[in-house]
């Protein structure tokens, strides 16, 4: 498939022109069908539905701080059945996992603070 062939397929996948891959499939356009290539690899894999793939991807993508990710993964896991209430959830799966990770990275601080130096 060529790359223009291709971000037609996402811009139907998403709704809307995929901005970032357009751009991109300017200066290196070879790098397009490698992107769809991945996006089926991942997505052909058994082990886990892909409801919970697409859940998965809006988690990360709110957790890195990546607007425009998170609205994508969310729009095409709508079109492909995700519920909002799902949606919502990983979101506050990822927001309860990212402030986790405020322990692990201040571990040392309060370790230093309790050992008393």
């Amino acid at each position: 498939m060529e790359a223009e062939e291709i971000l037609k397929k996402m811009e139907e996948m998403i709704g809307e022109k995929p901005v970032p891959q357009l751009l991109i499939s300017k200066i290196v356009p070879e790098w397009i069908p490698r992107q769809m290539d991945e996006r089926q690899f991942v997505m052909k894999l058994e082990n886990i539905p892909e409801k919970y793939k697409h859940l998965i991807m809006i988690a990360v993508a709110a957790a890195i701080g990546s607007k425009m990710c998170t609205e994508v993964f969310t729009k095409i896991a709508k079109r492909r059945g995700v519920s909002d209430r799902e949606i919502g959830e990983a979101i506050l799966v990822a927001r309860f996992a990212l402030s986790s990770t405020i322990f692990a990275t201040a571990t040392p601080a309060l370790e230093w603070l309790v050992g008393g130096d």
